[in-house]
């Protein structure tokens, strides 16, 4: 394989990793950390942290893999249930403070 090619190559891998990384970026940047709310896209604008910081505090609270996230009402207050490997975490969308780790149902 001559010199030229290999440059292509490695151009076109180069280019591929920048675009690859900053999809992830924008993802992250647009509080989309996991798989996106699953349930509460309406609610979204009334949140005052991320789903990103709200999935934070729960992995904090509890062990295990994240799973899904939504937004909903709890107690009178809106809340990100982000369910984290067997538990439900409530995560208190305006100061992030977690409210509840309760068994996943």
């Amino acid at each position: 394989m001559n010199t030229r090619v290999k440059r292509r190559i490695t151009t076109a891998v180069a280019v591929l990793a920048l675009a690859t990384a900053g999809g992830a970026g924008i993802a992250a940047a647009n509080g989309s950390f996991g798989s996106g709310l699953d349930d509460g896209k309406s609610l979204a604008s009334e949140a005052r942290i991320t789903q990103q910081q709200a999935e934070q505090a729960a992995q904090s609270a509890a062990p295990g893999a994240l799973n899904e996230t939504d937004l909903e009402k709890y107690k009178g207050d809106l809340v990100y249930n982000v369910d984290v490997g067997s538990k439900d975490v409530k995560v208190d969308a305006s100061t992030g403070k977690v409210l509840a780790v309760n068994a996943d149902d």
